[in-house]
């Protein structure tokens, strides 16, 4: 199935994510980065960064190891996440971050983040290969399409989120690749309030 969203095209899979088909490539550098140390972002910073290291312990079953947090931003869960002896970190800017292992790959370790990342990224097939005992991915909750994802859907962003998904297409799509579902949670909209009403983060965690 295909449709049009203020003139972009998109379509959806048979996990029922929709996917931009039209999608221009999109700048991610040191500016974009930048956003994130607005006071919009920071302003709740400590208590958002917790939720993710409580959900990410729970979900592991304990304290990992070793964590590889992808398209770590600015830095601030890998900051917060020093509990963590071994943690690196992936990113298309390359933003050096105090304690932090950066790398260009995608390491062996515990526990793999991607934290408002993976709608980011064109092909999804990696994840497959990813080697890590606990997954963990938080992305926008996106609830359905017409006038809802046109009007009220504010993580729509054309060329920048590739790929939206709600609970069932995520756990569907990552199925596929050989990750099941142990954990799902909206628990960042405690911070990151939603303007319609529904789920606005969507967190879920994957075991092999």
């Amino acid at each position: 199935m295909t449709f049009t969203s203020h003139g972009r095209q998109y379509g959806i899979d048979k996990y029922g994510v929709i996917h931009q088909l039209d999608a221009k490539p999109y700048v991610y550098d040191s500016n974009y980065v930048a956003t994130y140390d607005s006071p919009d972002y920071t302003r709740q910073n400590d208590i958002l960064q917790a939720l993710r290291l409580g959900f990410i312990i729970g979900a592991h079953g304990s304290v990992p190891g070793s964590i590889c947090d992808v398209g770590y931003g600015n830095g601030a869960f890998l900051k917060a996440a020093e509990i963590i002896p071994l943690r690196y970190g992936k990113d298309v800017t390359g933003v050096e971050v105090e304690g932090v292992t950066l790398v260009d790959n995608y390491p062996v370790c515990d526990v793999i983040t991607f934290h408002d990342c993976l709608e980011h990224i064109p092909d999804l097939s990696f994840v497959k290969y990813l080697q890590c005992k606990t997954l963990v991915v938080s992305l926008p909750w996106c609830h359905s399409t017409g006038d809802w994802f046109d009007n009220q859907y504010k993580h729509r962003k054309p060329d920048e989120h590739l790929h939206h998904f709600n609970r069932r297409s995520l756990a569907d799509f990552m199925w596929s690749t050989g990750w099941r579902p142990v954990a799902s949670s909206y628990h960042e909209d405690i911070v990151r309030k939603s303007t319609h009403g529904k789920e606005n983060i969507l967190t879920m965690a994957f075991k092999r």
